[in-house]
């Protein structure tokens, strides 16, 4: 009885973080993550490397929604995936190198920015339009692809930062795609740069596959219902709670760096 508890709560657990990872373009780590540590009691080890495959049907599912929907943009995912790869990987080997404390704690407050930014856009700061589907630019120079891809690598292999929470500000600041385009292409390229994460955190051991596959049944019914909210909901709305979901991310970041640190 205690077990059947146990499975449901994880599948629990991974219908939420479906749900935001389809909903907000994220790869959900950062609800898995710190629920397998906290709630679930697993080392760090597996709390890093168990969300990892989860990302994929996640992915999978809640990107054929914003496919369907014409928000998918090829080019876009090639690129970045590319050059978001070598990102990973250059990240992940800086981990061991660096203290990640301080550059967690600038990162919040550049989380903080980037909310502040959104939630002024959401109140009717859009120059360009992507409120109301219009988008901008539609051929996007290779080396500014490059450079969104590799940053969100790199935070992601850094300090296990999913891309999707740099990848999504940057599509719509810097490229000025339209909101519902941003959410959708960052939720692929995620998917991409998780799979050498799980390879590796398998080989090493850090997956707990039963957290694994019970979390899949609930991220898959997750990314559909989020995917399928966000792309009927208005975007002004979208963008707002997308805004309120950053601010709740760069808390924790930076709660947890303090603690650490005092």
């Amino acid at each position: 009885m205690v077990e059947a508890a146990r499975f449901l709560f994880i599948v629990l657990l991974g219908f939420a973080s479906g749900f935001a990872s389809g909903a907000f373009g994220i790869g959900g780590g950062v609800i898995t993550t710190p629920a397998i540590r906290l709630l679930l009691s697993q080392s760090s080890d597996i709390a890093l490397g168990t969300p990892l495959p989860v990302i994929l049907p996640s992915a999978l599912v809640g990107g054929f929604n914003y496919w369907r929907a014409g928000k998918i943009i090829p080019r876009i995912i090639v690129y970045c995936s590319i050059f978001g790869l070598a990102g990973t990987a250059a990240g992940s080997y800086i981990t061991a190198l660096v203290d990640t404390r301080y550059i967690m704690i600038i990162t919040a407050l550049i989380i903080f920015y980037l909310a502040w930014r959104t939630f002024n856009t959401a109140r009717g700061g859009d120059p360009y339009g992507r409120l109301e589907d219009r988008g901008g630019e539609r051929l996007w120079r290779i080396w500014k692809l490059a450079i969104i891809g590799f940053i969100a690598g790199f935070f992601s292999g850094f300090l296990g930062l999913g891309g999707g929470v740099i990848m999504v500000p940057a599509f719509f600041f810097i490229l000025h795609l339209e909101l519902k385009e941003c959410l959708g292409n960052s939720l692929v390229v995620i998917a991409i740069l998780a799979i050498p994460g799980t390879l590796i955190h398998t080989q090493l051991g850090h997956v707990d596959w039963f957290i694994a596959l019970a979390m899949m049944l609930g991220v898959m019914p997750g990314a559909y219902l989020g995917s399928f909210f966000t792309l009927r909901a208005r975007n002004r709305r979208v963008l707002m709670l997308f805004s309120f979901f950053l601010v709740a991310i760069g808390i924790i970041f930076l709660f947890k760096e303090i603690r650490g640190l005092v």
